[in-house]
């Protein structure tokens, strides 16, 4: 039985043509299978030599591939006079082929005008009380239903409509259109801008108030939670110096951190990781890079700690960010590199530590502690805090309230949550959201998840590292929209929405804790997590 839109009751039967109209409805529900639909009494309205014309298709019947046929219903008696079919509507003879004509002529106008590409339409004249004898040329035989077809007419209908499927997608614009049904939804890029606008004006604070601390070592150790504005920060102090010229150098652990930061700095800035700079240390003292040889980056990173005492001492300026991935050594051979009266600046925040690396001092450092989250939704920070991710609660200082984060599950640990995550990517879209506004975490890590080892998922092509690098050290990338990375390469970046995935673990240790922890914090509008049943339960468990 196909679904008629609206309901046959809303019909108001005032004429007899009304009560015709109804009993062809009837027949197509009756007589059309489940997947068919059924729309009747369809308002349009087209531009024609810039006049709005407007009209009404009796009924239209959409295929299951989205395919549609017009009907045109005509009951009662009908006259033939040159070759045009007349109807008498009070005292008014009205031509119907030419009626008929303009109807279908404007709505295929509409439909290319709306860009249905692949959309086949065909047209029908229903005349439920006549027979028809002959033919014309307006009217095909196969495209009129007259009394005795009735009974034939779904199957006629059936066989009349392509073969070729349509995209669901388009079935779905097409079925609104004919509904007459204005989609609207939020503007998400809209939404991202002003979020992202404000958050930056509120975490400008650290930005604004730690440079004008004066010290006489010039030693600043910032613990700041996630979204506290240390990128801010740090933006602030590159650009300072590089107004000053002075020298002044950036260094972090992750590549695509650092790349974000050199697009915004200052290009007579040096923006580097700590084993780039091994690298390039180690192609001066030793030779070319061997990237591809097991424990390369150890060797070179060892190299270059051991080379620090006769590395000159130049720079005005020394930023080291996400401290927390940093080894002792290492910060010791940045330290090196300072001038006598320069400034050392180390930021980042304990609680993502995903290394377990062993903290360092910094004799006479000023230590400056923030817990204020500018970056991540009110409501987000308010699971986290419910969950009891870090030591001690998260102050939420965004001015988006944002969506409660969505928690999806799944059954099976082995699958990884893939079609979970795949549904939820397509949401997403459908919601408005761009690829490029999406990333998705792998939780599993690179060794382990079954997402970085895929080109797509479903539909939605993926943009992940290979784990290669070319000859020059850069790293490789498959060609996608939607950018998958592990929790530890994306760490210190954001993204308007993050899909959180692969979360499944036995027991709550600090390190799951933190990896959550660092996972939610990316989102800066909407957050999906997806991890298995068994892991959810885990974690309910510590509602407090």
């Amino acid at each position: 039985m196909a679904t008629i839109h609206p309901s046959i009751d809303t019909l108001h039967l005032t004429t007899p043509g009304a009560y015709r109209e109804k009993y062809v409805l009837e027949l197509l529900r009756d007589g059309l299978p489940d997947n068919f639909e059924v729309f009747h009494s369809v308002d349009w309205s087209a531009i024609y030599q810039d006049q709005q014309r407007y009209g009404e298709i009796d009924v239209v019947v959409m295929s299951p591939l989205g395919h549609i046929a017009l009907l045109e219903v005509k009951a009662g008696e009908i006259t033939i006079e040159d070759d045009q079919a007349f109807k008498k509507y009070g005292q008014e003879n009205k031509n119907i082929t030419r009626q008929i004509q303009s109807q279908i002529g404007n709505w295929i106008s509409r439909i290319n005008h709306e860009n249905f590409k692949g959309v086949r339409i065909n047209h029908f004249l229903v005349l439920p009380d006549l027979k028809v004898q002959g033919t014309m040329a307006m009217h095909p035989r196969d495209r009129v239903i007259d009394a005795s077809d009735l009974s034939e007419m779904c199957n006629r209908l059936k066989s009349s409509f392509a073969v070729e499927p349509l995209s669901e997608d388009l079935r779905q614009r097409l079925r609104l259109f004919i509904e007459n049904k204005l989609q609207i939804a939020p503007d998400t890029s809209t939404r991202i801008d002003q979020v992202a606008r404000v958050s930056t004006r509120l975490s400008d604070g650290l930005a604004t108030w730690v440079p004008r601390i004066t010290h006489m070592g010039g030693v600043f150790k910032i613990q700041a939670t996630a979204g506290s504005g240390k990128t801010q920060l740090a933006l602030k102090l590159l650009r300072d110096a590089a107004q000053a010229n002075q020298r002044a150098m950036y260094v972090c652990y992750n590549r695509p951190l650092a790349d974000h930061i050199a697009e915004l700095s200052p290009t007579k800035v040096e923006v580097s990781t700590f084993h780039e700079l091994s690298v390039e240390h180690y192609r001066r003292k030793i030779g070319e890079p061997r990237f591809t040889a097991p424990g390369f980056f150890d060797e070179a990173a060892t190299q270059f700690i051991h080379d620090a005492g006769t590395t000159q001492a130049n720079l005005d300026l020394l930023i080291v960010d996400e401290y927390q991935d940093f080894d002792a050594g290492w910060i010791e051979a940045l330290i090196a590199k300072l001038k006598d009266d320069s400034k050392l600046y180390v930021m980042g925040d304990a609680e993502q530590d995903l290394y377990a690396r062993d903290d360092f001092d910094l004799p006479d450092a000023v230590q400056i502690t923030s817990h204020d989250n500018f970056r991540s939704p009110k409501r987000v920070v308010d699971v986290i805090n419910q969950f009891q991710l870090t030591p001690i609660p998260v102050q939420a200082k965004s001015a988006y309230a944002g969506e409660l984060p969505e928690f999806v599950s799944y059954k099976d640990p082995s699958t990884g949550g893939l079609k979970e995550i795949e549904k939820s990517i397509t949401t997403l879209i459908a919601a408005g959201y761009k690829h490029e506004e999406i990333a998705v975490l792998s939780f599993a890590g690179r060794g382990k998840s079954k997402l970085l080892q895929l080109d797509s998922l479903g539909a939605h092509t993926l943009k992940r590292f290979t784990g290669d690098y070319d000859s020059a050290g850069n790293p490789k990338w498959t060609t996608g929209d939607v950018l998958v990375e592990t929790i530890y390469r994306f760490k210190g970046q954001s993204a308007p929405v993050v899909i959180l995935g692969e979360i499944d673990f036995e027991t709550i240790t600090n390190k799951e804790l933190r990896k959550l922890f660092v996972g939610m914090t990316r989102a800066k509008v909407h957050l999906i997590c997806v991890m298995s049943e068994k892991a959810q339960n885990l974690l309910v468990m510590r509602l407090s």
